[in-house]
């Protein structure tokens, strides 16, 4: 992706993610636009979740369930889970792996159009899908299984074995927290590889979010200081300072002149 292009996702994700209510299946696409080592066409992707709602047997959860994680073997990536492909969403499309929040999102978005009410559950350690007409009711999309409460805790109790499960993990999660979420694992995956690059495509979402806190700025100027896009780092911290102010704009800018000055 060129400059240009890449100012183009950023900028329209910016736009998004503001929205109100927020275009889920958008905002994850934009991220695997933004941050993907591969070539994102978003409206043919948007287009296949249309199709996979129009192929739905029946408008209902088990008839959701059984297209995607049945007869379409949708299915969670156990070999390769931190890939970061699995956690864009047109991979997942075209692929048809992927993680459980990545999955959750392909649920979401296909009951949405087939009138599936159908929201996020961010469980820590795995997300979860409920639905709006029965609180005992939950889809785990990785597994491709339909569970209650108590399954769900137990599956909780399974990957955070000692710590005690409380039913408020099983509260809806808004999709600006799973858009969060979503760049949150990204950002781990590139921080752990070492991968520069790609953490700081990361990070210039992760500072579009209205709650983005000011050391996000500060790791994006770093990391873009690091792949020689000093100018870029300047931009980005006297934004902070205009964005904050406070006690820290004039550390901010102090820290963007002495980039500014590392051009002349």
């Amino acid at each position: 992706m060129d400059a240009d292009d890449a100012r183009s996702s950023r900028e329209r994700f910016a736009h998004v993610v503001r929205g109100d209510p927020l275009p889920l299946d958008l905002a994850c696409l934009l991220i695997s636009s933004h941050c993907g080592q591969h070539d994102t066409d978003v409206e043919a992707a948007r287009d296949r979740l249309d199709e996979l709602a129009a192929a739905l047997p029946e408008p209902s959860l088990d008839g959701l369930v059984g297209l995607l994680f049945h007869d379409l073997g949708f299915a969670g990536e156990r070999e390769v889970y931190y890939d970061p492909d699995n956690s864009y969403l047109d991979l997942v499309l075209e692929r048809r792996t992927g993680i459980p929040i990545t999955l959750s999102v392909l649920a979401i978005e296909v009951g949405r159009r087939a009138g599936v009410p159908l929201f996020g559950i961010g469980m820590p350690g795995h997300f979860l899908v409920g639905h709006r007409g029965d609180d005992d009711v939950f889809i785990d999309a990785f597994g491709g299984t339909v569970i209650d409460a108590a399954g769900a805790q137990e599956l909780f109790e399974s990957m955070q074995p000692g710590v005690a499960f409380e039913r408020s993990y099983l509260a809806e999660t808004p999709p600006q927290v799973i858009v969060l979420r979503m760049l949150n694992n990204l950002r781990m995956i590139h921080h752990h590889s070492r991968n520069s690059t790609a953490l700081a495509s990361v990070l210039e979402l992760l500072v579009c979010l209205d709650d983005c806190p000011l050391d996000e700025y500060r790791q994006l100027a770093t990391a873009l200081e690091r792949r020689g896009r000093v100018d870029d780092a300047a931009r980005y911290l006297e934004q902070a300072a205009d964005r904050y102010g406070g006690t820290d704009a004039d550390q901010l800018r102090a820290a963007a002149r002495r980039l500014w000055a590392r051009l002349n």
